[in-house]
């Protein structure tokens, strides 16, 4: 499933979202002359959709995130609390066909102590495979795992097979994605260590839609 694009408001547009954040007991000033407003459609809510917020005067750039459906805006804010809350708020319509776009959404906006979580579609176009002697690309090659999906009556939950990279780590996992949007790691193998993207994988061109 390709991930949906970002779209731009126009002025028009873009100011009314800034006008209705101002009023935040916790709102944050967005130049209406030099913030970008953009929002991307989520397939696993009915309601919500990603709205950004890009202010060019600062150096460096400075953005925001919200989940929001038009009235209400809920700040990302690297932990999974706002979306698990929107999730109680739009609940969720999960599928075999867009519960890893969720699991994405998920990683790509919550840090774990360690980092970001990223799930590797396909190990021959991660950034870090040219760093790597032959012996260790063919390893990787060798024990990665695709991505499987299956719903778990037994556990009430979707069952995501594959490869993971996390705090230098690249590991095989299962993840149980219940369908309240709650989720949790089980099954883990290590399969190399000491492997670290040169930078976050959700801000390169290369991640997969």
């Amino acid at each position: 499933m390709a991930q949906a694009q970002w779209i731009r408001m126009n002025r028009e547009q873009a100011g009314r979202v800034l006008n209705q954040l101002s009023t935040r007991k916790d709102a944050i000033v967005f130049s209406h002359d030099v913030t970008e407003v953009a929002w991307r459609a989520l397939p696993f809510y009915s309601n919500y959709r990603l709205c950004r917020l890009t202010n060019y005067a600062t150096m460096p750039i400075f953005t925001m995130t919200y989940l929001t459906d038009g009235t209400e805006y809920i700040a990302l804010d690297g932990t999974a609390n706002p979306i698990y809350t929107a999730d109680e708020k739009d609940p969720l319509l999960l599928t075999e066909e867009n519960v890893i776009p969720y699991l994405e959404f998920f990683f790509s906006n919550v840090q774990g102590s360690e980092g970001d979580v990223f799930l590797i579609r396909d190990p021959r176009k991660m950034p870090f495979m040219d760093t790597l002697n032959p012996d260790q690309k063919q390893s990787i090659i060798d024990t990665f795992k695709p991505v499987t999906v299956a719903f778990d009556p037994s556990f009430n939950a979707y069952r995501v097979g594959g490869t993971l990279h996390y705090g230098g780590v690249l590991m095989t996992s299962t993840i149980f994605v219940l369908p309240d949007g709650k989720i949790s790691f089980q099954e883990q193998k290590l399969l190399l260590s000491g492997i670290h993207f040169p930078d976050s994988p959700y801000t390169q061109a290369w991640v997969e839609g």
